[in-house]
């Protein structure tokens, strides 16, 4: 369910004894965490709702509908596959509805969100030097000594859970943090009120979204452009890890690890043949750049492919300063020719004695329906660039629905989820009217596709 407003939407008894159920829980916790899924859906039936899962996937959302994109309602984004131990966070949007969460979570919030605010507009602004603001656990203490001081360890979480809120912050074992503050705080100079906020967050959505739609020379409203699938994917990767060489040049080592998702805030590195790039391009970027030890993570979210929190890694920083950022052509180069063999099966002795050979074998890999679900999104994307064939099309995107269907249960039959792997993989190999867009598929999914 899509909203223009989260101010302006009626949530029904169920919805909001759900959210309650978690606001109340968080806020009793003596270290304010967040219960897990199989606590929530628990409690939940207690109170006589039949599906929890079912309440959870209708609270309405602005934006992207999916986990993956821009968005924002009453909870973090959900993952497609729920498991019992993730821990489903209130929005600030969630503090604004309810009684308990907005006196624990939402007033707070607002009362720092304006400290902020007044810290941003006095800092100090130089002719040759990027304004930098940070804030400390001890001096927000200092500045609001009312505040409980098991709220204020909890800050830097609640902004993390926020759309334009999210900074790098450091924090220690006795729970005191230093956070980077913002520039984005100034865009709630006039949110006076939780109200405020969750209405100005909304708009500031629905104004990305459409920004994102648009030409971004002219600035007219216009067709969305078709990038070239292999040059878009591509430049994703280059673009990202260009983007964190130049962040750790600005920074000192003591900062925390950005988080991947703020590039998307700069237009210098986020837009490539007049589309921005959006938050599955970057995660996907995100987790190849790992793959290959260009860049090392930090914090990784339960449904995303890639860390979230990242560095460059002195090999990405050499594949910036002397291959200008190329990617793909830094790995090949790298690899000299080294070959990989992904094995289903294995009933014998396999490359004995020999060199440059890396063997992966089903028996050795974890079954992770997300990584099989990651590759099938990617897959659906590259389906018009593989073939202009609309048979060979529909083929290859009915065997992708048996996949996902397979993936997505509860007990997936990991029998069944080879054979269609298997069978998706062949028809891969058999669409030759594109090798650079075959190649780039098979290397993308084929490391994904070695579980059993």
């Amino acid at each position: 369910m899509s909203m223009h407003d989260l101010t302006e939407v009626q949530l029904d008894r169920q919805q909001l004894a759900l959210l309650n159920v978690m606001g109340t829980q968080q806020a009793a916790d003596a270290d304010g965490q967040w219960p897990m899924w199989e606590w929530v859906e628990h409690k939940a039936r207690s109170f006589g709702m039949a599906n929890p899962r079912d309440v959870l996937d209708s609270l309405p959302r602005i934006g992207a509908s999916g986990s993956v994109g821009l968005s924002y309602g009453f909870t973090m984004a959900v993952p497609r596959i729920l498991r019992e131990d993730i821990r489903i966070k209130l929005t600030v949007a969630a503090a604004w509805a309810l009684d308990e969460p907005r006196y624990f979570l939402g007033e707070p919030f607002l009362q720092v969100l304006h400290h902020m605010i007044a810290l941003w507009r006095s800092a100090p602004r130089l002719p040759n030097k990027v304004t930098e603001v940070s804030l400390t656990s001890e001096d927000l203490q200092q500045a609001l000594p009312q505040m409980d001081s098991r709220i204020i360890r909890m800050i830097p979480d609640a902004f993390l859970n926020e759309p334009f809120m999210s900074s790098s912050y450091g924090k220690a074992q006795d729970g005191s943090w230093n956070m980077e503050v913002s520039r984005h705080v100034m865009l709630y100079e006039q949110a006076t009120d939780l109200r405020g906020y969750v209405s100005e967050t909304c708009r500031q959505v629905h104004r990305v979204l459409q920004e994102a739609d648009r030409d971004f020379t002219g600035g007219e409203s216009a067709p969305a452009p078709s990038p070239d699938s292999v040059l878009h994917i591509s430049a994703s990767r280059t673009a990202l890890l260009m983007w964190l060489w130049h962040q750790k040049q600005q920074q000192s080592p003591s900062t925390p690890m950005p988080n991947v998702m703020d590039m998307l805030l700069d237009d210098a590195f986020s837009v490539d043949q007049g589309v921005r790039f959006t938050e599955s391009e970057i995660d996907r970027a995100s987790a190849y750049l790992e793959q290959h030890g260009l860049i090392k993570g930090g914090g990784t979210l339960d449904q995303m492919a890639g860390p979230v929190l990242a560095e460059i890694t002195p090999a990405g920083e050499d594949c910036v300063e002397s291959y200008s950022g190329d990617v793909n052509g830094y790995i090949r180069r790298r690899d000299n020719g080294a070959v990989t063999f992904h094995i289903a099966t294995n009933n014998g002795n396999i490359a004995a004695n020999s060199t440059g050979v890396t063997q992966n074998t089903a028996s050795q890999a974890a079954f992770d329906s997300a990584q099989i679900l990651a590759a099938v999104s990617l897959l659906r994307q590259l389906a018009p660039a593989l073939t202009p064939d609309a048979a060979e099309q529909q083929a290859l995107l009915v065997q992708l629905s048996e996949l996902q269907t397979a993936a997505e249960a509860l007990a997936p039959d990991r029998v069944a989820v080879r054979r269609i792997m298997d069978e998706v993989l062949s028809t891969i190999r058999g669409l030759t009217h594109s090798p650079d867009v075959q190649r780039l598929a098979l290397e993308a999914v084929e490391p994904e596709f070695q579980n059993p």
